[in-house]
């Protein structure tokens, strides 16, 4: 069977200013590469619970975990 993986809507900008801008972008990056959130989980070789977290802006994922699922999608963190 084939999935169907909808595009989320593209981030407004490339400042990210708190969690939910960070999980706006990882979704937008996973969706468009066509990956589920499962098949996102396991390339990263993290829980789905701890992507959907990630992606939702939700409080408790530690800083190193956000950083390397960053670095899985292509995203580069510039500290201003």
């Amino acid at each position: 069977m084939a999935k169907n993986v909808k595009i989320s809507t593209i981030p407004n900008n490339n400042v990210i200013t708190d969690v939910k801008d960070f999980g706006k972008h990882l979704k937008y990056k996973r969706t468009s590469q066509g990956l589920t959130l499962v098949e996102a989980a396991q390339l990263c070789n993290i829980n789905t619970t701890t992507l959907i977290r990630l992606e939702k802006g939700s409080d408790g994922v530690r800083l190193s975990t956000a950083l390397y699922v960053a670095k899985m999608f292509g995203l580069k963190l510039i500290l201003e």
